[in-house]
């Protein structure tokens, strides 16, 4: 896997197992080293109207909420988005990253459906916006968490990737193997079922020949 990608599996596994108060600690740490990182985008971010936007990914547990506008940000995790908000985006954590991160076209995540978007679009689009004019690196800031050791620590996690992609691959090509052997064992059920049907259909028309052909040498033999 290439350095610069993000490594959506390991993360998605290890964010599903995280409880909400450490996750929240995790990001507020993260946001801090972005703001070092990228502060035109944090004072772009501060200087928009307050507004709050419900981030859902489809295939995590957790929901977000980002806040921004008058001060410093917060992207909060929660279990439902059950609160007032400006906007929704939906869609699986890579196309959210790779949206905010400006790796993937956002015109093709929207119209693809990839990318969902409920509620004031302007807002959303301005983030967007924001966002492009500066190239955030998840994976790499996250790294620079573990300091003198953050080499290590990205080497490890893309090795762990590549081995997460690999078994997945060989789990889902397990599981269509398990799906078509099913689909074939169905198939013959269902053959044998018409076999046995037809087989059931014609024993009965022998029977209803057998008895008339002994009604016929009866009646004969009376005569």
């Amino acid at each position: 896997m290439a350095e610069a990608e993000f490594p959506v599996l390991l993360v998605s596994n290890a964010l599903a197992l995280l409880p909400a108060p450490i996750l929240e600690r995790g990001i507020g740490l993260l946001l801090a080293v972005l703001a070092r990182k990228h502060p035109r985008l944090f004072r772009t971010l501060a200087a928009h109207p307050p507004c709050a936007i419900g981030i859902e990914p489809i295939d995590l547990p957790h929901r977000f909420v980002l806040r921004y506008g008058g001060g410093f940000p917060s992207l909060i995790p929660t279990g439902t988005l059950d609160q007032p908000l400006n906007a929704r985006v939906k869609g699986k954590l890579e196309s959210l990253v790779g949206l905010l991160e400006g790796r993937l076209d956002s015109d093709t995540l929207f119209f693809s459906r990839e990318i969902v978007i409920t509620g004031d679009t302007e807002t959303v689009l301005s983030l967007r916006n924001a966002l492009e004019r500066d190239s955030v690196d998840l994976f790499a800031t996250a790294m620079a968490l573990f300091g003198p050791a953050s080499g290590l620590v990205q080497h490890a996690a893309l090795a762990l990737e590549r081995r997460l992609v690999k078994t997945r691959r060989r789990l889902m090509a397990w599981h269509e193997a398990l799906h078509a052997a099913r689909r074939e064992e169905a198939s013959v059920a269902a053959r044998c079922a018409r076999l046995e049907a037809q087989l059931q259909e014609a024993n009965a028309r022998l029977a209803k020949l057998e008895a008339r052909l002994r009604r016929r040498d009866l009646a004969r033999d009376l005569s």
